[in-house]
C-alpha cells in the first residue's frame, strides 16, 4: 500500500512538470460543465494509463516466468537503471535529447486534440498516449511487477496523482511559478530514482524475500 501511495505521490507532485507539457490540453474542453468536462478528460487519461500499465504488466509477466536467472538479473537491472535515467531527466541533471521533427509532430497532435474538443474522455484518452519521461519510468515499474492486475494498479495510482493539477491547469499556470512547479516535478524525479534503486537492490538479492 505504501508503494502506491508513493506512486500517486509522484503523480502528484510530476504533474507539474506535466502541466509547463500538457496544461494546453484542458483549456481546450468544449463542455456544458466545467468539472464534469474536466473529470471526464482526467477519466480518460487514467484509462490510457491503466491500459498501458495492464500491457506493461503483462510483459512483466513473461519475463518473469522465463528460467534464466541471469536474463532475469539483466532485465531487472536495465529496467532499475532506466528508472534512474528516467527520475534524473525529471529531476533536470539530465537533459533530454531533442527529438527531430518535434515541432511538427506537435502540430499534427494539436489538430488531432482539436477534433476531440467536445469529447473530453476521448480527449484525455488521446492524451494518456502522449510521450512523458514520468509515464515511462512508472511503465518500466508495472513491468517489473510482473503482473497485469498490478502493473495496472500502478498505472491507476500514477493517473490519480495527477488529476488535481491537470484539473486546476489553467489556474496554476497563474498562481505556481514556473520555478516552484520545478521543485515540486523534481520531489517526483526523487521518488522514482528510489524506486529504481529499490530494483536495483531487488535484482542483487538484497531486501527481497522468496
Amino acid at each position: 500500500m505504501l508503494k502506491y501511495l508513493m506512486i500517486t505521490l509522484a503523480g502528484f507532485l510530476g504533474s507539474y512538470h506535466c502541466v509547463g507539457m500538457c496544461g494546453f490540453i484542458p483549456p481546450l474542453i468544449q463542455h456544458r460543465n466545467w468539472l464534469a468536462g474536466n473529470l471526464l478528460y482526467s477519466a480518460g487519461r487514467i484509462f490510457s494509463y491503466s491500459f498501458l500499465g495492464f500491457v506493461a504488466g503483462y510483459a512483466g509477466m513473461f519475463f518473469h516466468k522465463i528460467e534464466f536467472q541471469l536474463f532475469q538479473k539483466t532485465l531487472t537491472i536495465f529496467l532499475g537503471s532506466l528508472m534512474i535515467i528516467f527520475g534524473l531527466q525529471i529531476t533536470g541533471n539530465i537533459k533530454e535529447k531533442g527529438v527531430p521533427g518535434l515541432d511538427m509532430i506537435f502540430t499534427a497532435v494539436a489538430e488531432i486534440l482539436s477534433k476531440f474538443r467536445k469529447n473530453p474522455f476521448f480527449l484525455g484518452m488521446f492524451n494518456g498516449f502522449l510521450p512523458c519521461p514520468l509515464v515511462y519510468a512508472f511503465l518500466m515499474q508495472s513491468m517489473f511487477e510482473g503482473s497485469p492486475v498490478k502493473g495496472m494498479a500502478v498505472m491507476t495510482a500514477f493517473g490519480l496523482g495527477t488529476v488535481p493539477a491537470m484539473l486546476f491547469a489553467s489556474k496554476i499556470f497563474q498562481v505556481v511559478s514556473p520555478k516552484l512547479r520545478k521543485r515540486l516535478a523534481s520531489f517526483s524525479g526523487i521518488i522514482v530514482i528510489l524506486l529504481g534503486i529499490w530494483i536495483l537492490l531487488r535484482a542483487f538479492g538484497i531486501g527481497h524475500h522468496h
